[in-house]
């Protein structure tokens, strides 16, 4: 009867030590990025791998940044004991970003643990080339359109053209006002009476030339 207990005792004994590494709860193996990686780009997926395979619908995947924001995550996908969890684009800050995750073991039982991975800065935007304003011609006076003195050998040219394409007419020379000079009519009267004096002299030249003639030299 003794050994009988024995037996039982030690086939009992032997059931729990079989039944112990069945009910043994899943853990992370390994991920990419990796606990403490520094990846030279930013990543576009999370994988995690477990000791069993993990159920994707009732897995739960969360990143941390370091402003405490969250980093959106697409669908989360299983192959057996390895989870996929696609980043997706976001202006997430470089630094150190932390994952938080949580599956169902085999057991039925979750789990649950955390890694963290810093991400670089991302690369700066290209900047459009800046748009360049053609420059203006120089406006062209009279002074820059009229040649001095010195480029026409010491006299000056007056432009009297104007934008229309016309030119000023010139002042009639029998103009009263000439800019302040003498009126025409006083030089015509000077003449006038230059030519009764010329008159007058030569007809008393002519009169006393024919009086000398005739042997009158006093008339």
């Amino acid at each position: 009867m003794t050994r009988l207990a024995l037996s039982a005792l030690l086939a009992t004994l032997a059931l729990l030590g079989a039944a112990s590494p069945a009910s043994a709860h899943t853990d992370l193996r390994s991920s990419d990025p990796a606990n403490g990686a520094s990846p030279a780009q930013r990543p576009t997926r999370l994988t995690l791998t477990f000791t069993e395979p993990v159920p994707a619908e009732s897995a739960t995947v969360t990143v941390t940044a370091p402003d405490g924001s969250t980093w959106p995550t697409g669908q989360v996908t299983a192959d057996g004991a390895t989870l996929t969890v696609p980043l997706l684009d976001s202006a997430s800050p470089a630094g150190l970003h932390t994952v938080s995750w949580k599956v169902e073991s085999l057991d039925g039982d979750f789990v649950d643990g955390t890694f963290a991975f810093t991400v670089p800065a991302p690369p700066p935007a290209p900047q459009p080339p800046a748009a360049t304003t053609p420059a203006a011609p120089p406006a062209v006076t009279s002074a820059d359109a009229a040649p001095t003195s010195s480029s026409t050998g010491g006299s000056v040219a007056t432009i009297t053209a104007v934008s229309t394409g016309t030119s000023t007419p010139a002042a009639a020379s029998g103009s009263d006002d000439d800019g302040g000079g003498v009126p025409l009519w006083v030089w015509i009267l000077v003449v006038a009476v230059l030519a009764v004096v010329g008159i007058a002299v030569g007809v008393g030249l002519n009169r006393r030339a024919k009086n000398t003639a005739a042997g009158n030299p006093g008339e």
